[in-house]
């Protein structure tokens, strides 16, 4: 094992590890002397398993060592010889801690956890450069990926802080199954209505609570811990969701080690920014802190359009007793300036237009009248509490307000000369309200060789939602010679809406372990009601059951094939004929796979096929256009691959390839195509969704002897060609764009430089002009040029 195995604790990078209640003593540090010799340690439980996601430490003084995962259950660590303290935590188990003494004739150790029956508090993130191990989202509880039957893509902080994302959009550009710009420019505005999963728009979950994905709120890619994209129906224990699946992004918590971190960066369009992140202990290890913020402002590729915002998120944790664990979490962010993007017309983009291309800058509004701004907060708190036997009581509360005020010009048809196109003004006041929490039992139980994880919970979501709105005529506009400044008269006011929605589900779920065999079942019963009143006043109340089952097989080697089947449902607010609410549309898909872990490697690998449909798809009734009917049905079947690896303290890499084809498998409604010809949509291709998208990124770390500190990373990513409207009438061209870093370390060896990092990223490094999807003749998305991002980081 080479030095390289080492890895220094570092602020943000280890575990939180609270002493135990009889602390053994840290021992003096006698191991600055003498060459590094290699240490080896394997982790079990009492059956044999191995524990992937374990925590292994050495201290001695005031260093801290963290062992490098080598494989499920492997870990190594290179150090100098001498007595240190060895601590071992693994979430489940009850921790270990003993005195270890390294000489050159230690070669390796095999430790042994017994199930947790009084446990130690602990902040776990089993991350280890681009590959995660573990996920306490799939399951709820934690869980290593290897035995979790679904296909779970982990984007880490790592892999975040290499490619410097500045929208959630960015962040999953290389994610599995994920179309993450699927609205071009206009992504950075819509953001989680701009992603597709498996060919639908996923959820998007903060901490394990659902975001309304009508506020729209904007919470910066700097708060980012990590992102799990949990591809699938989710409803089992997460309620009402797409059948693509949800996102949970997580976000930074406080770190029992010191972090002072600050970054400033620049960029192109007159990008600035400046951000700041500081964590540690608050006097005592039982109380620590976390303190993030961000502010900047820029241009961007559409013109008039200069994004700006302000954020601080401060969170504490209290941890009373070695059992108990209290995080308060909150964000204010207020955006001065949001930018609201419009799509163009398919003519002068992806069709021929006499008169030429549409600039890929271009802006349908007018800077004489739009404007969107901002302004949200967040507060809420994670608390989880061990007892004895292997019980734990968890809790996840949230309460976010968040007002949005938007002045915009939206674009209608292009008229018959094919350059002018029609207008309209839209002015809107709303405030969001939203009430989450989640309530969880959890229980491990250990019967021999039989191992079996209880969960059980009461999760509520209310949103509270006021919308004031009120839209006029505006001159239209030449879209190859755009006049602005324009004389634009304020509408009136007149539209109002006023939301009610309540959501209470219970559900449960087992997960056995016996042998190799890891099976898993799941059931939850939600209810659904909304009072809603615009103009109109209706009352809806749905039920809904789901449920789910899965198992995986470790055969050994690092492979475990898995197969799942499960079902989802979500709440329709589309009226039928008679003003009656429609019942819910409801998912459900068949999963097999195969993940591929190896003990010699940092690496993981899925490799999965699945069977996909959403029910009860409202489409247009025939009988009547003004209302809709309960018969649709989509229906997607894919082929997924992915990979993460960080194969040394050098070389880390993430590649995914995406095959899949979405069909409206049942559909009663007409369109008509560009050729102006009438036919249904019934088996046609879904609009939008790619066939296939690939994508392939690495960071490469010079090795010291040659260029101490410097390295770089490269990347591309194909997104397919996909149709542009519902009926196939025309086709939006598939396009392959190109992304770099290039980033240089300073020398550890000088004290004034000391912790600094500056770091280039260039997206879309050819700066390709391409139209990133259609919904129909006269909606295309302009994509996103050639972007360029400084950064200069300082930390100690």
């Amino acid at each position: 094992m080479s030095a390289a195995a080492l890895s220094w604790a570092k602020p943000g990078v280890n575990p939180s590890i609270l002493p135990a209640e009889a602390p053994v003593p840290v021992p003096a540090c006698s191991s600055n002397a003498g060459s590094p010799i290699s240490w080896a340690a394997t982790i079990t439980d009492r059956s044999g398993a191995m524990l992937p996601a374990a925590t292994v430490q050495l201290l001695c003084g005031s260093q801290a060592l963290a062992a490098h995962s080598a494989g499920p259950g492997h870990f190594a660590v290179s150090a100098a010889p001498g007595e240190y303290l060895l601590k071992v935590q693994a979430v489940g188990f009850a921790p270990l801690e003993q005195t270890i003494t390294l000489s050159a004739q230690s070669v390796s150790l095999a430790l042994v956890l017994d199930v947790q029956k009084a446990s130690n508090t602990v902040t776990v993130q089993a991350e280890n450069g681009y590959v995660a191990t573990d996920s306490g989202s799939a399951m709820k509880v934690d869980t290593p990926l290897l035995e979790t039957p679904q296909s779970v893509d982990v984007i880490t902080r790592e892999l975040m802080d290499d490619q410097q994302p500045q929208y959630l959009n960015d962040a999953l550009r290389y994610a599995s199954a994920v179309n993450a710009e699927n609205e071009g420019t206009s992504s950075q505005f819509w953001t989680s209505n701009s992603i597709q999963l498996r060919g639908f728009t996923p959820g998007v979950f903060l901490d394990g609570l659902e975001e309304d994905p009508y506020g729209n709120t904007l919470l910066d890619a700097y708060f980012y811990q990590r992102i799990e994209v949990m591809a699938g129906p989710s409803s089992v224990l997460y309620g009402q969701a797409s059948p693509g699946g949800i996102l949970n992004v997580e976000t930074k918590r406080p770190l029992a080690t010191s972090l002072h971190e600050l970054q400033v960066g620049f960029g192109s369009y007159g990008h600035n920014e400046l951000n700041f992140d500081f964590s540690g202990p608050l006097a005592t290890r039982k109380l620590l802190y976390r303190l993030t913020g961000v502010g900047f402002k820029e241009g961007s590729q559409t013109w008039f359009i200069n994004p700006q915002r302000v954020a601080v998120a401060p969170a504490i944790t209290w941890l009373p007793d070695n059992r108990t664990s209290l995080t308060v979490l909150s964000n204010y962010t207020y955006n001065p300036e949001v930018g609201a993007m419009a799509d163009v017309p398919a003519s002068g983009t992806v069709l021929y237009n006499p008169y030429g291309k549409v600039s890929p800058d271009f802006y349908v509004g007018d800077p004489n009248y739009n404007q969107t701004k901002q302004s949200f907060l967040e507060l809420g708190d994670i608390f989880t509490r061990n007892f004895d036997h292997g019980w734990q009581l968890g809790q996840n509360y949230r309460f976010t307000s968040n007002k949005d005020h938007a002045q915009m010009i939206w674009p209608e048809e292009l008229e018959s000369d094919m350059q002018t196109l029609d207008r309209y003004t839209f002015d809107r006041h709303t405030t969001f309200t939203t009430s989450n929490s989640d309530q969880r039992v959890s229980e491990v139980w250990n019967t021999g060789k039989v191992t079996q994880t209880f969960l059980g919970g009461v999760n509520y979501t209310h949103f509270d939602e006021h919308w004031h709105w009120g839209s006029g005529d505006v001159a239209s506009i030449n879209i190859f010679h755009p006049k602005y400044y324009v004389t634009v008269v304020d509408p009136i006011i007149d539209g109002f809406e006023y939301v009610d929605s309540n959501q209470t589900g219970v559900y449960f779920q087992d997960q056995v372990s016996v042998g190799h065999l890891r099976a898993s079942a799941g059931v939850r019963e939600d209810w659904f009601k909304e009072y809603e009143n615009y103009g109109s006043i209706f009352n809806e109340d749905q039920s809904k059951l789901t449920w789910r089952t899965g198992a995986s097989y470790l055969l050994g080697k690092g492979f475990a094939p898995y197969f799942s089947y499960t079902t989802s449902f979500e709440p329709d607010l589309s009226l039928g004929e008679n003003n009656e609410p429609l019942p819910p549309t409801t998912g459900r898909q068949y999963e097999v796979g195969v993940k591929y872990q190896p003990a010699s490697q940092n690496m993981f690998l899925t490799a999965s096929v699945y069977d996909l449909a959403e029910q009860n798809v409202g489409t247009t009734d025939p009988n009547n256009p003004n209302f809709t009917i309960a018969v649709g049905e989509i229906r997607t079947r894919g082929v997924e691959l992915s990979a993460h690896a960080s194969l040394s303290h050098s070389l880390s890499y993430t590649a995914s390839f995406t095959h899949l084809k979405s069909l409206y498998s049942k559909s009663d409604t007409d369109d008509t195509g560009v050729d102006g010809v009438t036919r249904t949509t019934q088996d046609e291709v879904q609009y939008g969704v790619p066939l296939n998208m690939a994508s392939l990124w690495f960071d490469y770390t010079v090795p010291a002897s040659i260029f101490h500190g410097f390295g770089g990373g490269a990347g591309g990513r194909f997104v397919g060609a996909s149709w542009g409207d519902d009926v196939n009438s025309f086709k939006v061209p598939g396009v392959t764009l190109f992304d770099a870093a290039a980033h240089y370390d300073f020398s550890s060896d000088n004290r004034w430089l000391r912790g600094t990092r500056i770091q280039f990223n260039a997206t879309n490094l050819g700066d390709r002009n391409y139209v990133a999807s259609c919904y129909s003749s006269t909606g295309c998305y302009p994509g996103l040029m050639r972007t360029l991002y400084g950064t200069m980081r300082y930390r100690w």
